[in-house]
């Protein structure tokens, strides 16, 4: 979150100016030090003792000679004091063998008490050996009883000389610690960056965390032995040898193999995860090393994705960075330490550094002070103070991610700058959305041009003009039906947008019955982000609506907590939350399966389509090879697949309709492919017609007239009615779904479950026999469905159509729990839970269940 919205950047500036270095040894202020300050330094420390000033030099009879026609006369070699021409001929006289038994040499540079008295000529003397020792020196003080720190200090050293201990004092002009004498290179901005080399810990080059298998992941279900495949990837035929070698060994080891995985000791899962190497196995980690090193093998790289998991680096502790990163301090806190702190406290931290700055270095810091403290403020305003720097965007909630991604843009503190927001209260609590609106408010204030695609009621009816695109969705819109301000349009607009808040203005509702919950879900002692020790239940068999404050747990509990949960009981494949953890779930007899709808990308390839989502595309081409000219010239439904290098799609383009353009240094450009004209497919392929359609000109068609087009082939309209029950009749087949919104993507995959249930449309079924015929063909127990804010990108007209499509899974037997902020899609659900009270650590608590009408 930190460098989403910039505020990382300038703290490192603050901590590389203003921080100072302590030695990870011994937690002492590592300072830079003249003359002057080195000889109060040993003043303090060795006041009334005589001592010798020395420095390092390489034991070489050449190098000892140009010191002594440098003015340095006398040496120390091998613990003995001497002259430099003794030092000159003992270096000579020793054999080539004993060169390397000394490595340096000390040069004597003056002997003299250290006391107030002979202060100004001990400066001179650290002068003279900084200068010819590069900035270092070693006071080597005489043993003595007399005054000063004792010879065990705490950090020093001590040297032998003459027979006598010495004790060490180093100084120096470069970046080093007074008391053990260590020093550091100077800190720079990006020493303490993890996204440079020179800031990433080498071990995890700056994720956090490293890749390895646990048997979390690789052990889906603990109730199988390891005889019965419990470890799954050595199940496979290619690496099924790792398991046999394990079967071999086990009788030696006391690895009982017939028992289930979850009754395996702990030593016994250690010997499976490190291996055995001296009987050449290599355990889980073995295999994990082995997978990374092949990992240019497609085949390895895909196995490796799907079983490893990634884990905190252990030298880093996930802060990212190196060790060295962690010595730099600023008002007793580090970089890591500080990036861990909520935006409350660090907003306050700030303040304090602020005050303790020098007046030429808060002078030099001024601009990134002003950018912290106005992105560190917006941050708190829009209801974040809960959240710290450290925290990674794929934990944060919709709502959480929205605000964070409009810091790096509303916090800039620009004039004069037109700024557009899309959707800025997507997955907000309409108590976070007024935060929103009066944060762009003061945009408006401060001379800016704030333009919003929203639709909010409560933003919209904020705006001081207002411009409404349609009057519906796909080709029937990209008109301007209203342009006034908001009294205009509920006065006298009768566009979709009007008459929804000229609803909501006269309180308008429609009447809804909740449902009764007669089946239950429970869960016990969750822990998960923000909420610790959670129990509960949630409602089958009806529409449930899990709401409250962004930040409060909602994605925790249902997504990263009971999602992973429910996919281990019902032995379902699925990714396990990292933090999540569920004591005990209760209910789980009652449910065939459960799927998870979220707000991520559709997943498949850039020729993906409704189409081919919903599962429509295979009928409507064995349809054109029933055609009379398909028959005769034998063309099979392969030939109408664009995705096919068999089939009859265009060979210039490969069936994308566009030609991708490769540019060195800069982004690819796309051109409708010249040789088909963008239509996927050959000229002999488009030829066949249905119904005076080519294939070309059956997949342009919206849902709604394909629907109208296929009477009679109750197969394909079964699944295009399930399109238009979600709400997108407007949806033309053949779009790529890369070209989907993000509330279209979140319908057309309600509209893809839809899809497999018998047609219920008015026109075809008959009332009284809908529900009987629905329920014919339901599995028992039926599907626990999860969806996080489907509302997002919704019109409040759209949101009825995606409450008739979640009505509709209801009656034919499944559960459906929701999260959700939208009122209206509040109002009309079965049951209600909400959490809080508030964000943070101040939410993950049940304050309020019941249906919405209590």
């Amino acid at each position: 979150m930190g460098t989403r919205t910039e505020v990382l950047d300038y703290l490192r500036i603050l901590f590389a100016r203003a921080g100072s270095v302590f030695c990870p040894t011994c937690n002492t202020a590592a300072v830079c030090m003249t003359a002057d300050s080195a000889a109060a330094h040993l003043l303090q420390r060795a006041a009334g003792c005589r001592a010798m000033l020395v420095f390092r030099a390489a034991a070489d009879a050449d190098v000892l000679a140009d010191l002594l026609s440098a003015g340095f006369s006398r040496g120390i070699v091998g613990g003995r004091t001497m002259t430099m021409d003794d030092a000159i001929d003992e270096l000579r006289r020793r054999p080539d063998s004993a060169a390397g038994l000394d490595d340096e040499v000390l040069i004597v540079a003056d002997r003299i008490r250290i006391d107030s008295e002979s202060s100004a000529r001990l400066a001179e003397s650290l002068e003279a050996v900084f200068g010819a020792a590069d900035g270092h020196c070693i006071a080597l003080i005489e043993p003595t009883s007399a005054a000063g720190a004792p010879p065990d200090s705490a950090g020093e050293q001590s040297i032998t000389v003459d027979e006598r201990s010495w004790r060490m004092i180093a100084v120096s002009q470069h970046l080093a610690c007074l008391t053990c004498g260590r020093t550091f290179d100077a800190v720079s901005a990006e020493q303490l960056n993890f996204q440079s080399p020179l800031g990433a810990c080498p071990t995890c080059e700056g994720t956090g965390q490293v890749s390895g298998m646990s048997f979390e992941k690789v052990v889906p279900d603990d109730s199988v032995s390891l005889k019965d495949g419990a470890i799954q990837p050595w199940t496979t035929p290619a690496y099924r040898h790792e398991l046999d070698e394990l079967l071999e060994l086990a009788p030696d080891y006391g690895v009982p193999v017939h028992v289930p995985f979850a009754a395996l000791g702990e030593h016994h899962r250690r010997l499976i995860q490190e291996g055995v190497p001296e009987r050449s196995f290599g355990g889980l980690n073995g295999f994990h090393r082995w997978l990374v090193r092949n990992r240019y093998k497609q085949g390895v790289s895909v196995f490796l994705n799907r079983w490893r998991s990634w884990l905190t680096c252990t030298d880093c502790g996930g802060s990212r960075l190196t060790s060295s990163a962690g010595s730099v301090q600023l008002n007793q806190q580090t970089l890591t330490t500080a990036s861990a702190m909520e935006l409350r406290d660090l907003q306050v931290w700030l303040t304090e550094v602020s005050d303790q700055l020098s007046a030429d270095l808060r002078k030099a810091l001024s601009p990134v002070m002003h950018q912290l403290t106005d992105r560190l403020r917006f941050l708190n305003d829009s209801g974040l103070q809960y959240l710290s720097l450290d925290r990674s965007l794929k934990t944060l909630s919709g709502g959480e991610a929205q605000r964070v991604a409009l810091t790096a843009a509303l916090g800039s503190g620009l004039i004069n700058t037109l700024y557009v927001l899309d959707e800025p209260t997507s997955g907000l609590h309409p108590s976070d959305t007024a935060r929103i609106i009066q944060a762009t408010r003061n945009l408006q204030r401060q001379g800016n041009t704030v333009v919003v695609v929203e639709h909010d009621p409560d933003f919209i009816q904020a705006a001081d003009e207002v411009v409404e695109i349609g009057p519906q969705a796909g080709a029937a819109g990209g008109e301007v039906v209203f342009q006034g301000t908001v009294p205009q349009l509920i006065q006298n607009s009768a566009t979709p947008t009007g008459l929804s808040l000229q609803a909501i203005r006269a309180s308008v509702a429609i009447r809804h019955e909740p449902r009764s919950p007669q089946r239950w879900l429970q869960f016990s002692d969750v822990h998960c982000h923000n909420i610790s020790g959670l129990s509960g239940r949630v409602p089958l068999g009806v529409i449930c609506m899990v709401t409250g404050v962004s930040g409060c747990g909602k994605s925790s509990l249902l997504v990263d907590a009971l999602y992973p949960a429910l996919c281990r009981q019902l032995k379902q494949p699925c990714d396990p939350a990292a933090d999540g953890r569920v004591g005990g779930i209760v209910g789980t007899d009652q449910l065939a399966a459960v799927s998870l709808l979220d707000q991520s990308p559709l997943r498949g390839s850039r020729r993906s389509i409704p189409a081919t989502t919903i599962g429509c595309f295979d009928d409507i081409r064995a349809a054109l090879a029933e055609t009379h000219e398909a028959k005769k010239r034998n063309y099979k439904p392969g030939m109408f697949s664009f995705n096919s290098a068999q089939g009859g799609r265009c060979p210039n383009c490969e069936g994308h309709g566009v030609v991708t353009v490769e540019m060195q240094f800069l982004a690819d450009i796309q051109t409708t492919c010249e040789a088909c004209d963008g239509k996927r497919f050959r000229p002999d392929v488009l030829d066949v017609r249905y119904r005076d359609r080519s294939i070309h000109d059956i997949l342009q068609m919206t849902a709604d007239d394909a629907f109208t087009f296929f009477n009679g082939r109750r197969k394909i309209q079964q699944k295009l009615n399930a399109l238009r029950q979600a709400g997108l009749g407007y949806l033309r087949i053949g779009q790529p779904v890369a070209t989907l919104s993000g509330g279209e993507a979140q319908r057309l995959r309600i509209a893809t479950l839809l899809a497999g249930f018998p047609l219920d449309d008015a026109e075809t079924v008959p009332t009284s026999n809908r529900k009987a015929a629905i329920h014919a063909t339901t599995q028992p127990g039926g599907t626990l469905f999860l969806l996080d804010e489907p509302s997002t990108g919704l019109h409040l007209q759209d949101i009825a159509a995606l409450m008739t499509c979640l009505n509709h899974l209801i009656d034919i037997g499944h559960s459906v729990i929701v999260i959700e902020h939208d009122r209206e899609m509040i109002r009309h659900a079965d049951y209600v839970i909400e959490l809080g009270p508030g964000p943070g650590r101040d939410g993950g608590q049940i304050i309020a269940e019941g249906p919405p009408n209590c």
